[in-house]
């Protein structure tokens, strides 16, 4: 029979047993495999030299343990700087129940399949979260509900795009450090490195109160369009040493409180007794700011206000 082309060839009209065999080409040679071999790799999902999909379409259990069979094989693909993996994980829901997914290698990241936050760790269990403990990952689309979405501290080289952890201390907070960069992220309570410092660059996310370096510690990151709905965020009670533009926080934020204002704010807005107000001190720049109520810190050392308003509307210029 001439060799013809598959377009040319007619459609099957039974039933495939499984032991059909088609010509596959594997690494530049031709091999055969079986209809049953496709099938089986269909089911057990699909993966390339640099990534590994997640189908996520067991129960929420069968979708946990599926997920860290894809991140156990991950790590035997020898992930490095040039040679990242990408664990790719459909829509779900994941339960882990009082056993964090922990990422502890380098180089292999995790992404929803749609970018949003669409990979759901559903259990009822605190513990059952994410922990981040390597430092060159990438995470986006994760939610975590009202648990913590942990991070370990230091992890300068850490990217986390539209993920949430809505419970307390989340992205570094309580006493941590948040380092990384963070996109589209939204935290609770002292949450990126609330209580403790936050270094990294920040943009567009959302936290509580005591966020962003708040309650007492330092913000000296880089903070974009970042807005907190609690009091002494964004180094509230600390340090605010960072570059904040069009940023939003309640009362005694920026320093307020007791604590130092030195970086350079524009566009932003507090609360009463905020950028280092309430007995704090204002060495740092600030530009069109405004505040809610009651009026700005004297400035002091190179400190400047210019075009700022004060929380009865009247314009403050000082330095």
């Amino acid at each position: 029979m001439a060799d013809k082309k598959i377009s040319q060839l007619s459609g099957s009209t039974l039933p495939l047993s499984g032991t059909e065999t088609l010509p596959l080409v594997q690494g530049g040679v031709t091999v055969k495999a079986t209809a049953q071999n496709i099938a089986d790799l269909a089911a057990s999902g699909l993966a390339g030299t640099n990534y590994i999909y997640v189908m996520a379409d067991g129960t929420d259990v069968e979708n946990a343990t599926e997920l860290s069979a894809a991140y156990t094989a991950a790590q035997a693909l020898s992930p490095s700087a040039t040679n990242r993996i990408t664990i790719v994980c459909g829509p779900g829901e994941y339960n882990f129940g009082s056993t964090a997914f922990t990422m502890s290698s380098q180089y292999i990241d995790l992404v929803s399949l749609d970018g949003n936050r669409s990979v759901l760790f559903n259990s009822a269990n605190a513990a059952g979260t994410i922990d981040i403990t390597a430092n060159d990952v990438f995470v986006k689309g994760v939610d975590v509900g009202t648990k913590n979405f942990t991070i370990a501290a230091n992890l300068n080289l850490l990217k986390v795009e539209n993920c949430q952890g809505s419970g307390n201390y989340s992205f570094g907070g309580n006493g941590g450090t948040a380092s990384g960069t963070f996109t589209n992220c939204q935290g609770g309570s002292y949450s990126f490195g609330g209580g403790g410092t936050a270094s990294g660059t920040f943009t567009n996310c959302i936290g509580s109160g005591q966020s962003f370096g708040g309650s007492g510690g330092t913000a000296s990151g880089v903070f974009t369009n970042c807005q907190s709905g609690g009091s002494y965020s964004f180094g509230g009670g600390g340090t605010a040493s960072g570059t904040f533009t069009n940023c939003i926080g309640s009362g005694q934020s920026f320093g307020g409180f007791y604590g130092t204002a030195s970086g350079t704010f524009t566009n932003c807005q507090g609360g009463g007794d905020s950028f280092g107000g309430g007995g704090g001190t204002l060495t740092g720049k600030l530009y069109y700011c405004r505040l809610t109520a009651g009026s700005f810190q004297t400035v002091s050392g190179a400190g400047i206000t210019r075009l700022c308003l004060d929380g009865s509307n009247v314009e403050n210029n000082q330095g």
